[in-house]
């Protein structure tokens, strides 16, 4: 079995702030849409935004692949959440059981995305929505993560998605490059993208964090829960609208929302 702990922000993983705000921002939107509704967070990792997402949902369950993650979620929201262990390509619940699905940066480690696509289709009552995040590939600064499979390209992840059935998909790009990276962000983006091709952070050391802060800067632990000082006010505005059949490479981050 595959150890996705090792790849998995939990309590404790140094971020920097713009990581910070990139997780308030995913969690901050699934918010949004998942108030009075039944929830379902695909890939939860250690669980660190199912706290935002508890005070607003009628219900919340979450799956991850990893155990070991799941104990760490466990820990932090006790039996206010039902966890499963879970492969998303093949999740162990009834048809129609939900009115909204999030993953968020999990696609690309699945072998069969288009399975799991399926799977949010099947599980989703009807008007239900999925809302999904994943790394640009087209973005000028793009590195590969460890144990990922592939990135989709925003007209392929709009491909997917209609052929899983969603009758409507809604694109967005997120952390525009041109406005995200001075002249010192470009040279760290070219640092980091060397130390993650290199798989220098898959280890946790006085080393790795050193040469951590030089690829990201300033780092600060990751709480159990994100607080909700940290959630975004009108987080859509955040987001800009693309053409969900064009290529964008102005983008670090793409969002996809759709509907059945």
């Amino acid at each position: 079995m595959t150890d996705f702990l090792s790849i998995t922000e939990v309590p404790g993983t140094l971020l920097n702030r713009e990581q910070l705000d990139r997780m308030a921002l995913r969690y901050s939107l699934a918010t949004e849409l998942a108030v009075g509704r039944r929830v379902l967070e695909v890939a939860c990792g250690a669980g660190v935004g199912l706290g935002l997402l508890l005070g607003v949902a009628r219900s919340l369950a979450a799956c991850d692949y990893s155990t070991a993650a799941l104990t760490l979620a466990q820990q932090s929201v006790g039996a206010q959440v039902l966890l499963a262990a879970a492969d998303a390509q093949r999740l162990p619940y009834a048809t129609g059981a939900f009115d909204l699905i999030v993953s968020f940066e999990a696609i690309y480690y699945l072998p069969q995305p288009a399975a799991f696509l399926s799977e949010c289709h099947r599980l989703l009552a009807s008007g239900g929505r999925l809302l999904l995040s994943t790394s640009n590939p087209e973005w000028p600064f793009f590195a590969p993560g460890a144990l990922s499979v592939h990135y989709p390209k925003a007209p392929e992840l709009t491909c997917l998605m209609q052929a899983a059935g969603f009758q409507t998909v809604t694109l967005y790009g997120s952390l525009p490059v041109d406005r995200s990276l001075s002249l010192w962000g470009v040279a760290r983006a070219h640092v980091r993208r060397l130390l993650l091709g290199a798989g220098v952070f898959r280890s946790d050391n006085a080393l790795t964090r050193a040469l951590k802060r030089l690829g990201y800067g300033t780092l600060t632990p990751l709480p159990p829960l994100l607080p909700a000082s940290l959630r975004v006010n009108d987080p859509f505005h955040e987001l800009t609208l693309l053409q969900p059949d064009r290529p964008d490479r102005r983008h670090r981050v793409l969002f996809a929302l759709a509907e059945k």
